[in-house]
């Protein structure tokens, strides 16, 4: 069994949405907090559990400039606090797209340290030397502190340090899939960090973390049903959950059954839409949110699969993406120059990419 570690990730890619699209080739701008690689470490420092030396620095919270001071010690982050980072140390958080096509994921220790990695794949980006693809991840640790009450259900946490296994930018090539080192997208940038905590309403929340999760967005009575992370500086937000073991039909299903979920509202849009950039935009939604849940059940497959059947299905794919893009080609020359081009090319993809992924869903059945 290859990388059993993608297989926890997306269960809350169904269960606790977020809206945003693929981080693409430059990814997201966005300030970068002190790097640390493991040939920067020394020897007497562990790249499991971090230094945790201190970085002070300042932070921007609602506008306003307020310096950092971490405790600089795990050791006293829970002091004088009805809650800790013990309550943490069942919970996996994700930092997703909408249906998932790229993700960070972390587990926080109960002494504030924590380890995660970053994820997004990118199968259509490929090269003579890199024929399966291109894939942007990351592995970090660091350790969280100053654990601080702001109110019943809010907690404030300073990221006191930040390490990388590979340095961000750093390119290779393995089995023939490029990969290409990156940054942790979620944390990176930040310095203040907020928990919120079971129960906490809608009402009560950052605009730009309800932003995150769908069933939030327009409901301010609705509450918080698990913990929740959220980047301070960059208006990131973590939505956690408890991991259950499921087969993999089972977490290939419920990722297909979100994505119908969204399908439908798209659908809808698409019926209410007035104008045509409208419905170009909504088409575009269309099609990603296929093309996200086919790179999440690839992801899947890959990782329960064997090598020989993982080398054909790649085959495969290859064939189908070159069928995928003859079709919708096809598809937009009963309109080329027209105004209903884009659309009926979307449409025509969003189709062909559903299909597949029911194609692929099979393969778990084997």
């Amino acid at each position: 069994m290859k990388k059993k570690h993608i297989l926890t990730t997306t269960i809350i890619t169904l269960t606790f949405l977020a809206g945003c699209g693929n981080m693409g080739d430059g990814r997201v701008e966005i300030p970068e907090v002190e790097i640390i690689t493991d040939e920067q470490m020394g020897s007497g420092q562990s790249k499991d559990i971090p230094s945790g030396a201190a970085q002070s620095g300042e932070g921007q919270q609602n506008g306003q400039t307020s310096e950092i001071q971490p405790s600089g010690s795990s050791q006293d982050n829970t002091v004088g606090t009805e809650f800790s980072f013990a309550d943490l140390s069942d919970s996996t958080f994700n930092f997703s797209s909408g249906a998932g096509g790229w993700f960070t994921e972390l587990h926080i220790n109960s002494d504030g340290s924590f380890k995660g990695f970053f994820v997004d794949d990118d199968m259509g980006d490929i090269g003579e030397a890199y024929p399966n693809g291109s894939e942007y991840n990351s592995e970090f640790s660091g350790v969280f502190g100053g654990l601080e009450k702001v109110d019943e259900y809010t907690y404030k946490i300073n990221l006191i340090s930040l390490e990388y296994a590979r340095e961000p930018g750093e390119e290779e090539i393995i089995d023939g899939m490029r990969h290409i080192y990156s940054i942790a997208h979620g944390l990176n940038g930040g310095e203040e960090f907020y928990i919120f905590l079971p129960g906490i309403k809608s009402a009560d929340l950052p605009e730009s973390y309800r932003g995150w999760i769908y069933y939030l967005r327009n409901d301010a009575e609705a509450e918080l049903p698990y913990y929740g992370l959220y980047n301070i500086t960059t208006g990131d937000g973590f939505t956690s959950y408890v991991y259950e073991e499921k087969s993999l039909a089972e977490e290939i299903a419920m990722e297909i059954s979100f994505a119908e979920e969204r399908s439908t509202e798209l659908e809808a849009k698409l019926q209410e839409a007035i104008t045509q950039l409208d419905m170009n935009e909504t088409g575009k939604e269309l099609f990603k949110t296929w093309d996200d849940t086919l790179n999440i059940v690839w992801k899947l497959l890959e990782a329960e699969l064997d090598d020989a059947s993982m080398e054909a299905l790649r085959t495969e794919e290859r064939e189908w993406i070159a069928f995928k893009d003859e079709q919708v080609q096809a598809a937009g020359q009963g309109c080329e120059g027209g105004s209903m081009q884009e659309l009926t090319e979307l449409m025509r993809a969003a189709e062909l990419t559903k299909d597949r992924v029911y194609e692929l869903a099979e393969y778990a059945e084997e």
